[in-house]
This record gives structure tokens, C-alpha cells and sequence, in this order.
């Protein structure tokens, strides 16, 4: 019996007292329950199958806090004996521990109610170490992971061909864009492994936090629930109300897509599977009914658009100009303070970046549009066009977005 409302709003009340932003804390708790409904649940819609499995990647410079978010839900995988992948890893290895998950789960005497599968979390705090630099055969192999197939085949040296069952991979990572840029190929960027993936991108931490509070009691109420969570199986079916939402929502992003510069065209091709996907996590994080309502729908909108307005700077810095990397922080910075000047952006990034070049910077910002530069009085204000919250509306279908649960609100 569950002893909580909704698990991740718990989960985010657990972490309240941690120093990561909200985003980077939430999409661990996603994860987690991602690891816990593993292929045994399933969304069907027409012909296509979707399995709530997610390739989350938390992006930011080395002070963001990303392996303090991940540690809590680390912690509770460990605590319910969720399988893992080790940080640091072959492809041969990875296929070996993949095929070792093999298993059957259900009530053996009703056949229909029965699943087999090959369920694996890998959760690397250092992405770039699990992936290597430009290996393209286990960057090959995650996407045809992503998509569950029935059957993956491959070669193996003694044996010939061999095969894994049910494949169903989850995927929880950390990584610095200068990391992420240099263990990606270009070819890469922009289908393949990115589209399949969310990168969260925060700049820096939320607070400081000198004496986190214990919260025992919190925690045996979460693994308590999350084994709750372990034990649904079987489909996930829609609404009528979440059903007419998510077809407007389709027919919105066809016409007006999200983003349109060429590193995120794959993604917005999977923008719907990355949606469908959410909602399973934010029905099951309520209730094990396996029904997704329109308020599942609301939330799960919400936290994908917010995730969205950042996820352009995770690729600001991927490219030929030197300056790429740097420039993306300065404009998160920007962002971030709404108005600011000259000497406060040299004195904030004099390690890395002259004054002439932050010129150069602004001088392109400006001509983007992204900010306005006062010359007289050497004043940095951001464009708030550009601080707009993504292309759609605040409601869809009459009906405003977000807010609708306890898992929508912010922390």
C-alpha cells in the first residue's frame, strides 16, 4: 500500500535541502521510476508501442551539482536491488550485463499477465567516461537500445551470432558541455543518440546548503512506495481528455516546432515519444491504476517545455568558433540576471575570455537579438521576447497547462 500522495513530489520535498537546481533533482526522480517500471509496462497507441525508458543527461560546468542531484535516487535504486550497469564500460561488457537481465515476471498461471525482459539502468555520474570519445559503435548500439526492440542481434567472436531478448535500457547521465562536445561526434549531433535524449542544462546550483536535514522518515515512505511502483505491470491506457490534448499537441509541434536550428531537428521529430513516455512516469508516480488522465498530460507538458527553454545552450557550444563554449555560459548568465553590464560579465568570466573578445560576443548577441547593448553606459539587457516560454500557448484545448497535480509544481 502506497503511504504517499505522489512519489515525486515527495521526492522533491526529499531533496528540497540539497544544493542542485529543481530540474537536474526531478529528472532523477524520473529516472528512478523509470528503473523501477522497467519493460513490463507499456503504452500502445495504433500500431507503435511505447516502453517508459529515457536517456537523461544532466549538463552544466563541474559546480552545477549534477552528482549531488543524482546521488538520492542512486540511493534508492540501491535500496529496492535495481540492476545497474557499471560506470565505465565495453559494448561486449554492456550487451553481456544486459543479457544477465534476462527475466520473467508475473502471475504464472494467467499467460496474458505474464513479461519477459532484458531491463537495464545505466547511471554514470561522468557520461563521457561510460561513452569514450567518439565511439560510435556503442553510440549506434544505445539507439537501437532506446527503441526496445523484441530481438537485438549481434556478432560475437566465439559464439557468432547471439541475441538479447526484450531489450529495455534506461539511461541517467552527467557530463559538462565542453565533456559532452568532445565525446560526441558531430555526426552524431542531431539525430541518433541526441534525438533519443533529454539534456537537462542548468549553469549553477541552486543555494548553498552548509547542514542538510535528515529526512529518515521521508525516505522509508519513498522506498516503501517505489517498490509500490516496482510492481506495476501491464498497459497504460488514455483518457478520452488526455487523448484529445496530446493530438493537439501533435498538430502544434508540426506547425510550429519548438526549434529550428539543426542540432535539435531530431529531437523535435521524438518530441511526442519523450511526451508519452513523461506521462507514464507522472501517472505512475500518482497512482498504479495505469490510466493517463489529462492532468498527467498537463504535467508531463509543463516539465518537458521548461526542460526545452535550456536545451538549446547544451549545443551553443558544439562547433568551429572558439568562442562557443564561453558564449553559452554568457548568455545563460545573462538570462539569468535580465540586466547586467560589461564589467560585470569580464569580471565573471576574465578566466576565460579577454576584453576584446567579450566585445565580440556581445557585438553577436546583439546581432541576434538575443540582448540589447548599451554603448554610453556599457549595459547588458536580455531581449525578454527571448525569455518567452516556448511556442505554444498556456493552454491547450480551452484548458490551462501545468499546476494540475502535485508533481507539476515547482520545488
Amino acid at each position: 500500500m502506497r503511504k504517499l500522495d505522489d512519489w515525486l513530489s515527495a521526492y522533491m520535498d526529499y531533496t528540497d535541502d540539497t544544493e542542485p537546481r529543481e530540474l537536474f533533482r526531478k529528472w532523477c526522480g524520473i529516472s528512478a521510476i523509470a528503473a523501477c517500471l522497467k519493460r513490463k509496462c507499456y503504452l500502445a497507441l495504433g500500431r507503435e508501442i511505447f516502453y517508459p525508458n529515457f536517456y537523461i543527461v544532466l549538463v552544466g560546468p563541474p559546480a552545477a551539482r549534477k552528482g549531488t542531484a543524482m546521488k538520492p535516487a542512486i540511493e534508492l535504486l540501491d535500496s529496492l536491488g535495481i540492476v545497474k550497469a557499471a560506470d565505465e564500460s565495453s559494448r561486449q561488457k554492456l550487451i553481456t550485463r544486459l543479457k544477465m537481465c534476462y527475466t520473467v515476471e508475473g502471475d504464472p498461471n494467467n499467460q496474458a499477465g505474464m513479461f519477459s525482459h532484458s531491463s537495464l539502468t545505466i547511471i554514470s555520474t561522468e557520461l563521457t567516461v561510460f561513452l569514450g570519445y567518439g565511439n560510435l559503435e556503442l553510440i549506434t548500439t544505445l539507439c537501437k537500445w532506446f527503441d526496445c526492440e523484441s530481438t537485438f542481434v549481434y556478432d560475437t567472436i566465439s559464439r557468432g551470432e547471439d541475441s538479447v531478448t526484450n531489450v529495455w535500457v534506461n539511461l541517467l547521465g552527467a557530463t559538462t558541455p565542453t565533456a559532452l562536445k568532445s565525446s560526441l561526434p558531430l555526426d552524431a549531433i542531431g539525430g541518433g543518440f541526441t534525438s533519443r535524449t533529454i539534456f537537462v542544462y542548468e549553469e549553477n546550483k541552486a543555494k548553498v546548503v552548509v547542514y542538510p536535514q535528515e529526512k529518515d522518515d521521508l525516505h522509508d515512505k519513498l522506498v516503501n512506495d517505489l517498490e509500490e511502483i516496482s510492481m506495476i505491470r501491464g498497459r497504460f491506457v488514455m483518457e478520452d481528455a488526455f487523448l484529445e490534448a496530446y493530438a493537439y499537441f501533435r498538430h502544434l509541434t508540426e506547425e510550429s516546432p519548438p526549434f529550428t536550428q539543426p542540432e535539435l531537428l531530431g529531437y523535435v521529430d521524438r518530441r511526442q515519444v519523450h511526451l508519452l513516455k513523461l506521462a507514464m512516469i507522472i501517472s505512475a508516480s500518482r497512482s498504479s491504476d495505469k490510466i493517463l488522465t489529462r492532468s498527467d498530460f498537463d504535467v508531463a507538458f509543463s516539465l518537458l517545455r521548461r526542460t526545452e527553454e535550456k536545451m538549446p545552450y547544451v549545443f551553443s557550444g558544439i562547433g568551429k568558433n572558439p568562442l562557443a563554449g564561453v558564449q553559452v555560459r554568457i548568455m545563460s548568465y545573462i538570462a539569468e540576471k535580465g540586466e547586467t553590464s560589461i564589467e560585470d560579465i569580464l569580471s565573471r568570466f576574465h578566466n576565460d575570455i579577454s576584453y576584446q573578445q567579450l566585445l565580440d560576443v556581445l557585438d553577436a548577441l546583439t546581432q541576434m537579438k538575443y540582448c540589447f547593448l548599451s554603448v554610453p553606459s556599457h549595459k547588458v539587457k536580455m531581449n525578454p521576447d527571448k525569455l518567452k516560454k516556448g511556442v505554444f500557448p498556456d493552454v491547450i484545448g480551452g484548458r490551462e497547462i501545468g499546476g494540475t497535480a502535485q508533481s507539476g509544481k515547482d520545488n
